[in-house]
């Protein structure tokens, strides 16, 4: 990579950093791009640099701890460990992950909806990275004959309903629970 082409992405990881610890304190809508300048010590024109708006500077912000999130959940799949080992792993590390995105932005529907179009993009992005990893999981120890791309679909989709039941419940998911799901889920590939 060219010096400045590091410098660049040098520079970028700052901001996203710093954009995240402001998102944080502030939630989406009381942060602004100067609190995040001000605190990189930096005009706000040299954030505009990089990003078009602070919408942008958000959705970049998200897909830069997704990316985080792939190489921290890749790291803790072991590879010897049974599919149905794997998958629990990867449906613990999930729920935790959307609960920390929940309580770190405290985004309100308000907000979301302001942001619609940049997190369905994001949203679609991490479906498809999480759809593939869900895919390697089946592919490396699951049954033969059962359609992966559909299963990895399925089990995401009911992963997914479970969290927003427990959250519209204002309650953490019961490792019990995610249990039992894969549990029923894997034993279902073999029926």
């Amino acid at each position: 990579m060219v010096d400045s082409e590091l410098d660049k992405t040098t520079r970028k990881n700052e901001i996203l950093r710093t954009a995240q610890e402001v998102f944080a304190k502030y939630g989406y809508r009381k942060a602004t791009v100067e609190e995040i300048a001000e605190k990189l010590g930096v005009v706000k024109s040299a954030i505009y640099y990089y990003y078009r708006n602070k919408q942008d500077l958000f959705m970049a912000v998200l897909e830069h701890e997704a990316v985080h999130f792939f190489e921290n959940i890749r790291g803790l799949l072991d590879p010897d460990a049974t599919v149905e080992d794997k998958l629990l792993v990867y449906a613990r590390q999930m729920i935790r992950h959307h609960q920390d995105f929940i309580n770190l932005y405290n985004l309100t529907m308000d907000e979301i909806f302001q942001n619609y179009e940049g997190l369905v993009r994001v949203r679609n992005t991490l479906l498809d990275r999480n759809m593939a990893l869900v895919a390697e999981i089946l592919k490396s120890g699951g049954p033969a004959g059962f359609d992966i791309k559909q299963s990895s679909r399925i089990f995401l989709f009911t992963l997914g309903g479970i969290f927003h039941n427990y959250l519209l419940e204002k309650k953490p998911v019961p490792d019990a629970v995610l249990t039992s799901f894969v549990s029923i889920f894997y034993g279902g590939l073999y029926r």
